[in-house]
């Protein structure tokens, strides 16, 4: 296993820990301040609207067109062809951002007609909804921006900036809660000014580490030509691909809207959900983007298989595991983290019971991550788009079949099976497409499965004794050693060098 390859990925995985960390703290503060009644649904819907447009514009579509172009030109023409297509690129950024951030806010109602519709039957929570989201919107722009120097500083090889920043949202939404709720009538208020000013301090920040790489420079003249066609035909289709995931859990919250509570209960146990997708295979797969790129401009189709075998291996070594840790510990990690001030223990069941469910398909979402970058590093969008297009047809299938059967928590059901259903179909593509990697990488996942059920079954033994803070690290311990130990049997660490 290439040893910058992990390098590179822990250090940006031990960044995004700490970020996902200070996020967690942050939904803490959050809890504790609105619990999960209507307040606090109005809260998430206008924190998960710019949110999710950030997911899939700026940090998706955006990297998946951006990242493989810029890496060619680099490598190929040069610094000043690469500064040039990129000052380009942003000119066009910043006008397509203003005008969706103007159009938002003025049709901000319609659109929680859209993503909220169960709000309509509660004027007060909607009028809330609405206002919310007005002071929450810009945030898009923002950090968008922010995610262009980001993405410049990844292709550099520059990861750790970019990997810091959500910190520094975080870290200001909770800054904001504890000191400007004060002066509001309730609290979503001041988070919601706290998730603006967020965006603020990101971009000021990537900007500047961009700007020492002298990649500062910007223009507001966009400029038509064949490599902002070319990025433009790839954003498209980039846009539906890499964001199928926040699009199907968007769509659940719609359907959620319906039950109070229930958009909150969904949040929470998504954000849970998120860490080790972040930590593991955001990390993954933001260090393995840029040298895919170049392995495949440069014709080394081999190199490129064997690094996205790297990926998977690496990243089944940490997801099998916690996938695991969070199905069995589910109702003692939301208790801790959690069920204090309004946050109450009903609460902490509804939510452990949507974690449960959301964690069955944990490994599908870090490595339909890993998947996608291989065809975006081979320029190629249309394929991604195309099984996405099928996966959410089929997801918004499924909900209304599983809410029927099952109710709200239907909803999470028909989530995580269309997980599963758009991993299988990336992967069969690939293989169509020549990947020929998963049989040479057969026997190390079979022995990390071996290793995970081993860890499972300590878990299922000793998971009853986590009631606190410290039961449950000595339990996580204990059932880490039994996995760390069963590695060592197999010889799977020493091959792999991971600890070396």
């Amino acid at each position: 296993m290439d040893k910058g390859f992990v390098k590179d990925t822990s250090r940006v995985a031990g960044l995004t820990l700490v970020s996902r960390l200070a996020g967690y703290l942050r939904d803490f503060v959050t809890a504790v301040l609105l619990g999960a009644g209507s307040v606090a649904d109005a809260f998430f819907i206008a924190f998960k609207i710019p949110n999710m447009f950030r997911a899939i514009f700026a940090e998706g579509a955006f990297n998946s067109a951006f990242v493989p172009m810029f890496s060619h030109l680099l490598e190929g023409k040069g610094e000043s062809a690469a500064r040039k297509f990129a000052a380009n690129i942003f000119a066009f950024l910043f006008y397509i951002l203003l005008a969706t951030t103007v159009l938002a806010l003025v049709f901000m109602p319609f659109m929680l007609d859209v993503f909220a519709p169960g709000f309509r039957a509660e004027p007060e929570k909607f009028a809330l909804a609405v206002s919310l989201s007005r002071i929450t919107f810009p945030f898009l722009m923002l950090v968008a921006l922010a995610s262009f120097f980001g993405a410049i500083l990844n292709s550099l090889g520059r990861f750790k900036p970019y990997a810091a920043a959500p910190i520094i949202l975080n870290l200001t939404i909770i800054a904001a809660a504890l000191t400007l709720s004060g002066m509001f009538p309730n609290a979503a208020w001041a988070l919601s000014i706290g998730v603006s000013l967020s965006g603020v301090f990101q971009l000021a920040m990537l900007w500047y580490f961009a700007r020492r790489r002298g990649f500062g420079g910007v223009s507001l003249k966009p400029e038509g030509n064949k490599d902002s066609a070319g990025f433009f035909a790839r954003l498209g289709p980039g846009v539906v691909s890499a964001g199928v995931y926040h699009l199907n859990v968007m769509i659940g919250s719609i359907f959620a809207t319906a039950t109070d509570g229930a958009t909150s209960y969904i949040y929470y146990a998504d954000r849970l959900n998120q860490l080790p997708v972040g930590v593991i295979g955001v990390a993954a797969a933001t260090v393995m983007l840029p040298s895919l790129s170049k392995d495949v401009r440069g014709g080394r189709g081999e190199s490129a298989f064997d690094r996205l075998n790297d990926s998977l291996v690496l990243s089944s070594l940490l997801v099998l595991p916690a996938a695991i840790a969070l199905f069995m510990l589910a109702e003692p990690v939301i208790r801790l983290v959690f069920e204090y001030g309004a946050f109450t223990a009903s609460d902490t069941f509804e939510v452990a019971r949507v974690l449960k469910i959301l964690v069955l398909s944990l490994p599908a979402l870090v490595y339909i991550k890993m998947f996608a970058n291989l065809f975006y590093a081979r320029g190629d969008t249309k394929t991604p788009m195309r099984l996405s297009i099928f996966a959410l047809v089929l997801n918004v299938s499924m909900i209304v079949l599983f809410e029927r059967l099952l109710g709200w928590i239907g909803i999470v059901v028909a989530l995580s099976i269309n997980n599963w259903a758009m991993l299988s179909m990336l992967a069969v593509s690939a293989i169509r497409r020549g990947y020929t990697g998963l049989e040479r990488a057969a026997g190390r996942f079979a022995r990390i499965g071996i290793a995970s059920a081993v860890m499972g079954a300590v878990l299922w033994g000793i998971a009853p004794c986590a009631n606190g803070l410290v039961d449950l690290g000595l339990v996580g311990a204990a059932s880490g050693l039994a996995y760390a130990s069963a590695l060592w049997a197999m010889a799977l660490l020493p091959r792999l060098k991971v600890f070396s």
